[in-house]
């Protein structure tokens, strides 16, 4: 991963130089900017106001705002201010601010010792600031505050020039001062390109994979100042990893089903001419920033997904793409899962899967599901990857992630495990009677599974031939219907909704759900439901279906074997999606008795 970062860094450094020396912020690019005005003469300092003005990428020379989350704290008095509903939480993250802008203040006073006035007199009006703060507040963009001296923000102002001539006078300094300490080697081997350098840096990890800042971090503890043996990091390739990170932070950073990633391009050999496929990369994606706030647009959220996966496939196979799944939190960041090295080839071939399964000629039960999108309006099922959310909520991260990855390199996923969650999900649906298109996302999803070969089905028998309208279906989903008793306990399903439509009919209301074991189904339930459903039948005078129960009960002797050896899980799937496609079989007859 860091290869692929420093690789990018050094690309971009040979056209572009060094383009954010004082590493500020890219990530905003509006705003509002709350300025706090100060007059400051020799060693007389008073606060004389307050101004506003829209932040813009363009104007962070001189506000020079940087990155600043949790605990950090930057060498200029420009900070984020969030925002929270809550008064006294808002109150908070406005004092947390003024804390930082004060501990700022005070540190550059050391310094340049002409802002000592300029310290002492913020720290003095402290309190005031923060009503005068809280009733600028814009809830709807980002919040900044910044100081101006004499009419010059910090980047304009000769008061800050001492500390920006500290910082530019060694870019680097980051990498090996940090806490206090100095981590530095001498004549090592670099970590990254593995070449011997005259110096190497200790404080490099761009990412933090490990924390530094706590001896307790490794086990057994170590020494801060000696962190250059761990991961030591020559000069030049801490200059192209720093680049290289704000590139990818620029360009590639994305969401994804309430996670964030990082997408990083690399060649798929070495090569010195790199950068031009990377300006065409950049230049593919700069249309496709998927910002977090169109997830919650369902039809914006999966339209992304649709365009950021065809971009990718539309790549030549010169250049792979890693998924990097992270969090981040103060100066910790937790990797969550990473696709590697995926080719543009890869991409295509997830496309056509899923057009395979969008064949809605093919497949109807997916077209033209009333309020599947909108309320009141139909909609086609598409395959997505927020239809493995549906199945693997935020409770279930881990595993949505683990999967996705999976999918994306082409690894084998385990059926059972995605069945059990499955019918976890029909099953709890079921029991609120808020089932609602999950079955045929959970086929659809499996479907989309099998077209790309990553999950399997075991050897059963299939012995029974025969010619009927239920067979026509089976062979419309052949990867379903593999086995003599998946066919018998897919239509036992059928059977049973046909049972609680009629009860529906005759009482307005459906007791025989009781029977259905919340749809947790094993092979005692499937073979006790057989003459139940018949016998309820024959009650209400409305057995339209013996041909059926003739189908089923030959079906059964022949798969009762491998019936016996399925897990609930298996038996209840296809118990299910019987129940889901029971009107698909129903004659006219029985159309017009209502039944």
């Amino acid at each position: 991963m860091l290869t692929k970062v420093k690789t990018i860094g050094e690309n971009i450094s040979k056209i572009e130089g060094q383009q954010n020396p004082l590493n500020l912020n890219l990530q905003i690019t509006s705003g509002n900017v709350i300025v706090l005005d100060f007059k400051l003469d020799e060693n007389e300092c008073s606060f004389s106001g307050t101004d506003a003005m829209q932040f813009e990428q363009s104007k962070n020379d001189r506000i020079l705002l940087k990155s600043s989350a949790g605990q950090k704290k930057s060498e200029f008095p420009s900070y984020q201010i969030g925002f929270n509903k809550e008064i006294d939480k808002q109150r908070e993250k406005i004092r947390t601010s003024l804390e930082k802008m004060k501990s700022t203040l005070e540190i550059a006073s050391e310094i340049n010792p002409k802002l000592q006035a300029m310290a002492k007199t913020f720290n003095d009006v402290l309190p005031d600031l923060m009503d005068i703060i809280f009733g600028k507040i814009n809830p709807n963009l980002s919040n900044i505050c910044t100081i101006r001296i004499n009419d010059k923000l910090p980047g304009e102002s000769e008061y800050f020039k001492p500390i920006i001539d500290d910082l530019m006078k060694d870019l680097n300094r980051d990498y090996y001062i940090k806490y206090g300490k100095t981590s530095a080697g001498n004549d090592n081997v670099c970590y990254i390109c593995g070449n011997k350098s005259s110096v190497t840096y200790g404080f490099c990890s761009i990412y933090n994979f490990y924390s530094a800042n706590e001896s307790a971090y490794i086990a057994g503890g170590f020494q801060q100042e000696s962190s250059w043996k761990n991961f030591p990091v020559c000069p030049t390739c801490a200059t192209h990893l720093r680049a290289g990170k704000e590139w990818i932070q620029k360009n590639f950073q994305r969401y994804f089903y309430g996670n964030t990633y990082l997408l990083v391009p690399a060649p798929t050999i070495e090569r010195d001419d790199f950068y031009p496929m990377l300006e065409e990369i950049q230049r593919d994606f700069t249309d496709l920033s998927f910002k977090q706030k169109n997830e919650k647009n369902i039809q914006r959220s999966l339209e992304m997904e649709d365009n950021v996966f065809e971009t990718l496939a539309a790549q030549k196979d010169q250049a792979t793409f890693t998924f990097l799944f992270y969090k981040e939190s103060n100066s910790e960041f937790k990797i969550m899962q990473e696709a590697e090295d995926i080719l543009p080839s890869r991409f295509r071939k997830i496309i056509n899967a899923k057009k395979t399964v969008q064949n809605y000629d093919k497949y109807p039960e997916f077209k033209n599901l009333m309020g599947l999108y909108q309320k009141k309006i139909p909609g086609n099922l598409t395959f997505n990857f927020g239809i493995v959310r549906t199945f693997f909520n935020s409770k279930f991260n881990n595993d949505f992630l683990d999967i996705t990855t999976k999918i994306l390199k082409n690894r084998q996923i385990d059926k059972q495990f995605i069945l059990h969650q499955i019918t976890n999900i029909i099953s709890e649906k079921f029991r609120q009677n808020q089932l609602f298109y999950e079955i045929q996302k959970a086929m659809i999803f499996l479907k989309f599974l099998y077209a790309l070969n990553l999950i399997k089905n075991k050897l059963n028998k299939l012995e029974v031939k025969m010619e009927n309208k239920y067979e026509d279906y089976f062979r419309t989903h052949p990867e379903f219907y593999d086995a003599d008793w998946k066919k018998a306990v897919f239509l036992i399903g059928v059977l049973a909704q046909n049972v609680l439509d009629i009860q529906w009919q005759e009482r307005g209301a459906t007791p025989f759900r009781d029977r259905l074991n919340g749809l947790k189904i094993d092979y005692h339930t499937i073979k006790r439901l057989l003459p139940e459903c018949i016998n309820k039948l024959e009650q209400y005078k409305k057995n339209y279906y013996r041909e059926l129960e003739e189908i089923i009960t030959i079906l059964l002797e022949s798969g009762e074997p491998d019936l016996r050896t399925q897990s609930v899980d298996e038996i209840s799937f296809y118990f299910a999606m019987g129940m889901n496609r029971n009107k698909q079989f129903k004659s006219k007859e029985e159309e017009k008795e209502g039944a």
